[in-house]
C-alpha cells in the first residue's frame, strides 16, 4: 500500500502494466482536498502513461459521492440505500476522473463489475477481452464494483479484492493501493488501537493475519 502521491518515483522503468486502486477515504472531502488529490494523481498517471506505462484504475467513492450530493451525513446500512447512493454518485465520480484526464489528452472508459463477472469463466474472458482492447486503444479503464445490481450474495465486499482480481485479469506486473492508512496492518487500525503496521511480509504469511473489515 502507498499513502500519498509518489507514483512518478515508484513506477516506471520496471513496471509497464499497473493497476491502481483508489480508496473511498481519499475521495472524501472530510479528509482532504479531493479536487487537488484527483488533479495530482491524474497528472502523474498521465505523465507515466506518456512514457509507455499502461494503467487501469480501480476506484471506490460512488457511495460517498452519492452521500455528498444528497447531503446524507451517515452512511446507511441497508443494501438498497447503498445501491441508490452508488447509482446517484457514480456519474459524478466518473465526471471527476474524465475531466481531469481530459486536461492531459487522456481518454477514460467506465467499467462496472460484480463477483459473478470475475468468477464466471465466460464473463471473465469477456471482461478480459474488453478491458485488454480498451487498454490497447490507449484509453484508461476506470473500474468500480457494480453496486447497483450486486446483491449481498454476489458482492465483492471491497475494492481491494476487486483490484486484486483485476490485476490478475489484465496480467498486471504491479498493483498499487492508494490509501489514507500508513500501510498494511495485522488488523483494522480504525477499530483496534493495538493494530500493528506490517512493513514487510512474505505472501505465504498473509493467511496468518486477520484483515477482515469487520474485525
Amino acid at each position: 500500500m502507498i499513502s500519498g502521491i509518489i507514483l512518478e518515483r515508484f513506477i516506471m522503468i520496471n513496471y509497464r502494466n499497473v493497476v491502481i486502486k483508489i480508496g473511498s477515504a481519499l475521495l472524501s472531502n472530510d479528509n482532504h482536498d479531493v479536487e487537488h488529490f484527483i488533479k495530482n494523481i491524474c497528472k502523474q498517471i498521465a505523465n507515466a502513461k506518456s512514457k509507455g506505462t499502461k494503467f487501469t484504475i480501480v476506484t471506490s467513492g460512488a457511495i460517498s459521492k452519492g452521500q455528498e450530493m444528497l447531503q446524507v451525513q451517515n452512511r446507511p446500512n441497508e443494501l438498497e440505500e447503498l445501491q441508490a447512493l452508488a447509482a446517484i454518485g457514480q456519474q459524478s465520480l466518473m465526471r471527476m476522473y474524465e475531466g481531469e484526464f481530459a486536461n492531459h489528452a487522456c481518454l477514460t472508459a467506465q467499467i462496472l463489475l460484480t463477483h459473478d463477472d470475475m468468477n464466471n469463466p465466460n464473463r471473465f474472458l469477456n471482461a478480459k477481452a474488453t478491458i485488454t482492447r480498451i487498454i490497447s486503444q490507449g484509453v484508461i479503464p476506470i473500474i468500480n464494483e457494480n453496486d447497483v445490481v450486486a446483491t449481498e450474495e454476489i458482492r465483492l465486499g471491497d475494492n481491494d479484492t476487486l483490484a486484486a482480481m483485476v490485476s490478475n485479469l489484465v496480467e498486471a506486473d504491479l498493483m498499487i493501493i492508494l490509501t489514507n492508512q500508513k500501510g498494511y496492518y495485522d488488523k483494522n487500525p480504525d477499530k483496534f488501537n493495538n493494530a500493528k503496521l506490517i512493513k514487510r511480509c512474505n505472501i505465504k504469511e498473509l493467511q496468518d493475519f486477520d484483515i477482515s473489515l469487520d474485525d
